[in-house]
């Protein structure tokens, strides 16, 4: 079972939060939490790295972006698609079926989440939306 590095768990967390829907006070609670559950150095480190690579704008330009108007998730264009990348996801999916896409690979992916407030948030984010859209047909 090969294990998923911290910057790739924390970004499948803000990639399952995109897919749920969240605005710049949702981002914030997130971005608390998880630093206060993994560790603050630990989740700094994951985040630096992320942000040095253009994978994740960073909490003060989410904040910056939703005070202009624009959509404020935490994952960058190319974040998401890296996220994509490692997991096999199509990038071209229904966007409604994005998480049930997500989880379905998780499950079958031998990937291993070594930071378990990740996990922990990652499972209970896609539980919220099958709860939230239990009549629609999942892939």
């Amino acid at each position: 079972m090969e294990e998923l590095e911290d910057k790739e768990q924390v970004l499948i967390a803000y990639y399952a939060q995109y897919y749920r829907g969240a605005n710049f006070e949702d981002v914030k609670q997130l971005d608390q939490h998880l630093s206060k559950e993994i560790g603050e150095e630990r989740y700094a480190a994951a985040m630096k790295e992320l942000k040095n690579e253009g994978l994740i704008f960073g909490i003060e330009q989410v904040r910056d972006r939703e005070k202009e108007g624009q959509d404020s998730p935490m994952a960058t264009n190319e974040g998401m698609l890296y996220v994509n990348s490692v997991l096999n996801l199509q990038s071209d999916a229904v966007e409604e079926h994005q998480l049930d896409y997500l989880e379905n690979n998780l499950k079958t992916s031998n990937l291993k989440f070594t930071l378990e407030p990740v996990k922990a948030y990652i499972f209970k984010t896609i539980q919220e939306q099958a709860q939230q859209k239990p009549n629609e047909n999942s892939p």
